[in-house]
């Protein structure tokens, strides 16, 4: 993530695009469209929905349902979708605020030759991002270009790359987070010497964004979501 021309190291949506993804990270923290490299972990994202995961941030999913009736993908990214965040901060990280906070998905429209969500992140200061959904497979447009922010296969031990760091997938099973208890959870954690992942759980997206570097970062637990 950039700030005022300064690259800020994350989870993934550091380069962190993943992780909704987010990944915030993808939703992640970060808006990709004003070329903020920030973003997941992620794994990215605004859910990276927010997140974004979930949101904003990173990373987050987005492609339907098979026709199944239940929406289980990893990132379950559509138009309305909100998902609610209780935020702490460690040091400092100005892109994020402590306290309650909400990543959603406003629109859509095409951005780079693509179908694409438009996520507010859960970080204020991140704005908006364009998430392109595919499955469990997402992307997010950062200065100009589509970047992986999340990759399936989501099983353990695959990994993928968003041009500037790594991203693995990692079998959380059950987590519980204020919002309650869910099954089939992934982490996408970032290969690098930071603390920084993204936690997302199928039909619900990201329930945890947590990245710190260097002791500055912030962690979100998702408190409440409206679908």
């Amino acid at each position: 993530m950039k700030e005022k021309g300064r690259t800020m190291k994350s989870l993934g949506f550091g380069g962190r695009v993943a992780a909704s993804a987010l990944l915030l990270a993808t939703q992640g923290c970060g808006s990709s469209d004003d070329g903020d490299l920030g973003l997941t972990g992620g794994a990215a994202g605004a859910g990276a929905a927010a997140s974004g995961g979930g949101g904003g941030f990173g990373a987050f999913g987005g492609g339907g349902s098979g026709g199944s009736g239940v929406d289980n993908r990893i990132d379950p990214i559509e138009i309305g979708h909100a998902w609610t965040y209780d935020v702490q901060i460690f040091g400092v990280y100005p892109l994020c605020k402590a306290g309650s906070h909400t990543g959603q998905v406003l629109g859509q429209k095409e951005v780079g030759g693509k179908n694409a969500f438009q996520v507010q992140s859960l970080c204020p200061a991140a704005g908006v991002s364009s998430y392109h959904v595919d499955g469990d497979r997402v992307e997010v447009y950062v200065s100009g270009a589509w970047v992986l922010a999340l990759d399936a296969p989501v099983q353990a031990g695959h990994s993928w790359s968003n041009g500037v760091a790594t991203f693995t997938w990692e079998d959380a099973g059950t987590v519980t987070v204020p919002a309650g208890t869910f099954s089939d959870c992934w982490t996408a954690r970032e290969d690098l010497a930071t603390d920084s992942y993204t936690t997302f759980c199928r039909g619900v997206g990201p329930v945890i964004w947590h990245t710190i570097v260097a002791g500055n970062g912030f962690d979100a637990q998702l408190t409440a979501k409206n679908f």
